[in-house]
């Protein structure tokens, strides 16, 4: 009966996408394909993280192409939530999936919801675990800031008064967006804020406004904390250091956490043994014992004698509400 219902609401939400959105004629074919692998979208606890996946498809008209040949586009679906445990793999604690896009901002996390963007990036909204997204605005960017600039660029963190602080906007490096508003105003690094220049990632956390600064020195290299402009806490790694080109070195992955990008090489040559992403405790400064790495594109975790916790979008990501 769950996999009948489950095929049932799939083919649904094709039939409606095609006669309510793409206008699917008779030369036109609509086709579901596979889910996504699942992604990281934020940690949530020491110990869950909220994971999320979407369905492609593939829509083509058919001979109208340059030379009769079919023109075909190919985009992303009805995205899924999943809170899951990523040091222990276990069955998953609630999952839910929507029958439209949105893109989820990676490293937001607050009052256990994560912030998406949809409608072509023109509006954002909030997703509860255990709900429906709610609080749908539209984004309204006040000049100088001009827009998202994808997600290699933009970060969406945790801001004080309830915003949420982006960093490397078009246009601005540092805005505040009003989440009763829409408004996006820049963030101006002078007089109050100018200790959050050249922070490597920025948020708000406990009360404090939060910047960690990497160390980029010979020799060794690391992470600053500042909270409210005062340097308060640096945690260090001897004998490697990053190229003073490198980038995205220190990454916040919700909450209280953030990566650490290690470097490949000792400075003797020599691997070093904590190469890749491991997570770290922002306030205090300090690993997370067990260790606990993070692959490089977010799909798994390893833990602290290498093995890893991955979740496969077949068999162990699917709806079911909250067991908390």
């Amino acid at each position: 009966m769950k996999g009948g219902m489950k095929k049932f609401q799939v083919a649904l939400v094709a039939l409606l996408a095609c006669i309510g959105v793409w206008g699917c004629g008779d030369n036109t074919t609509f086709k579901w394909e596979d889910r996504s692998a699942p992604r990281v979208v934020s940690l949530v606890d020491d110990s869950l993280a909220l994971l999320y996946n979407r369905r492609s498809y593939k829509k083509c008209d058919e001979g109208v192409g340059p030379l009769g040949y079919d023109d075909c586009i190919e985009g992303g679906s009805n995205d899924g939530l999943y809170l899951a445990n990523y040091r222990k793999k276990q069955p998953i604690y609630w999952g839910d999936t929507l029958d439209y896009s949105v893109s989820f901002m990676r490293g937001f996390f607050r009052d256990s919801s994560v912030i998406f963007l949809m409608d072509d990036k023109r509006k954002f909204g909030f997703w509860k675990i255990g709900e429906k997204p709610t609080n749908v605005k539209s984004l309204k960017w006040v000049a100088p800031c001009n827009g998202y600039d994808g997600a290699k660029h933009t970060r969406f963190r945790p801001w004080k008064n309830g915003n949420v602080l982006l960093i490397g906007t078009k246009g601005c490096d540092y805005a505040v967006l009003d989440t009763s508003t829409g408004n996006v105003n820049q963030l101006t690094m002078d007089g109050e804020y100018a200790w959050l220049d050249e922070c490597e990632d920025a948020t708000y956390l406990d009360g404090d406004e939060i910047c960690l600064k990497a160390i980029y020195e010979d020799g060794r290299y690391g992470v600053r904390l500042y909270k409210n402009g005062r340097k308060t806490d640096s945690l260090v790694w001897e004998n490697a250091n990053w190229s003073i080109v490198s980038e995205d070195n220190v990454k916040i992955i919700g909450g209280k956490w953030f990566l650490l990008d290690h470097p490949t090489r000792l400075l003797d040559g020599k691997s070093n043994p904590l190469n890749g992403w491991t997570l770290n405790i922002i306030n205090p400064l300090n690993p997370v014992t067990p260790m606990i790495r993070m692959d490089k594109i977010y799909s798994s975790f390893i833990d602290s004698v290498g093995s890893e916790i991955k979740y496969d979008v077949d068999d162990d990501l699917y709806v079911v509400e909250g067991r908390l």
